[in-house]
């Protein structure tokens, strides 16, 4: 006979301090917390969870990423400034308390009945067989923030596409990734980057030798929402008995989009070394190319589509960063920008990407120059976190 919980728990709390460690300004800035650390609070208390700046409860999310209906994190977005420190508190409440915040970004996937000439959500689908481009709405999931939006082509290539927007606004829900008249009319965005078989921005690929090309020999491939919000998105592509480097490898590639946000973190998570990966940004036409050792870049402007009567050429700036020591080297093929790293299991890859659009109204960025300037900033911030403490810091000491 199954164990009833009782209806009120006892209430539980703890408190944490998030330092800024750089002189820069953070804003929206991303803080997860690993419930697993903190034991004061039981896995059936999780669900009660909530946090507070002060007295002000602020929007958080809970996420259950193993699937085992507990949930494993807890994220939130704060402001610090310089070198500011600020006390958070996470603690239990009754939903009576609970304060109701908008939802800031949506994830995606269609799937088609072809039968009855229609589609209908799902949150997972899988195939044996490179079969589900033409399956999908969209040809596979989608996410958004209110600033810009990404899809994962469901086949061998793998690759990320980039919807711009004009204003800062949730459109998926209602144009599906293909705007109509009426809705391009109104100020909605719409596809900016035409990918072909590129990386796009921030794909994970295989190198033969001479250039990135596309993950071919597999058991099975799945992709998955894991999480749809208020504040953050969580999308998967996995790929199980893959063929590659003479070993069977199961890969997953999650990318994370929070609100307010127009980059992604990506995590990389291989069951057995896989000893070359490549990632990286395409060369869109005309492209100027920012490289370095870690981040790499594109500027260019191009047909979004192949329809150029109907559709205007599209200049965007396209970027990857990954975290300092992952990088094996940056080089380029025919047509990517590239970075190669390795992976593990007892050593999973993060890396970052982001896309500016010339789309966007009022957006300052507005040539390579100033791009490659946002893209330093980026990977400054990027590179040094907030710092999670249980107790308050001592302040820097002056030089």
């Amino acid at each position: 006979m199954a164990m009833l919980l009782p209806q009120c728990l006892m209430a539980a709390s703890f408190n944490i301090y998030l330092t800024n460690p750089t002189n820069l300004e953070k804003t929206d800035e991303p803080v997860v917390l690993q419930l697993d650390e903190y034991e004061q609070i039981k896995p059936e208390q999780r669900a009660q969870l909530a946090v507070f700046l002060g007295k002000e409860q602020i929007c958080s999310q809970l996420d259950d990423l193993n699937g085992d209906g507990v949930a494993d994190e807890i994220a939130f977005l704060v402001d610090l400034g310089s070198n500011e420190t600020r006390k958070v508190t996470v603690k239990t409440i009754p939903d009576s308390k609970r304060k109701e915040f908008p939802r800031e970004v949506n994830a995606q996937m269609w799937r088609k009945d072809k039968e009855k000439k229609t589609m209908y959500p799902v949150t997972e689908a899988s195939s044996t067989k490179n079969d589900m481009y033409n399956q999908m709405h969209h040809h596979g999931v989608a996410w958004e923030s209110d600033i810009m939006a990404y899809r994962i082509y469901f086949d061998n290539k793998q690759t990320i596409d980039v919807y711009g927007k004009k204003k800062r606004q949730l459109e998926l829900e209602a144009c599906r990734w293909y705007p109509n008249d009426e809705q391009l009319a109104a100020g909605f965005g719409d596809d900016v980057l035409r990918v072909s078989g590129s990386v796009g921005v921030g794909a994970v690929k295989p190198w033969n030798g001479k250039k990135s090309v596309h993950l071919t020999e597999f058991a099975k491939r799945t992709q998955r929402i894991v999480s749809q919000g208020p504040l953050r998105t969580i999308c998967e592509i996995s790929i199980e008995g893959w063929k590659y480097e003479n070993k069977s490898i199961d890969m997953t590639v999650r990318y994370t989009m929070y609100a307010r946000h127009r980059d992604c973190q990506v995590d990389v998570f291989t069951s057995v070394p896989v000893d070359t990966l490549v990632t990286g940004v395409q060369k869109i036409k005309g492209a100027e190319l920012y490289e370095s050792a870690d981040m790499v870049g594109a500027w260019g402007t191009d047909w979004p589509v192949n329809d150029t009567v109907k559709y205007a050429k599209e200049t965007v700036g396209i970027a990857v960063y990954m975290l300092q020591g992952k990088a094996i080297r940056q080089a380029q093929d025919k047509v990517n920008n590239l970075l190669f790293f390795s992976n593990s299991p007892a050593s999973p890859t993060r890396f970052y990407l982001t896309t500016v659009s010339m789309k966007e109204i009022g957006n300052p960025i507005n040539n390579a120059s100033l791009f490659f300037d946002y893209m330093d900033k980026w990977k400054a911030n990027c590179s040094q976190p907030v710092i999670i403490s249980e107790k308050k810091l001592a302040p820097k000491a002056e030089n």
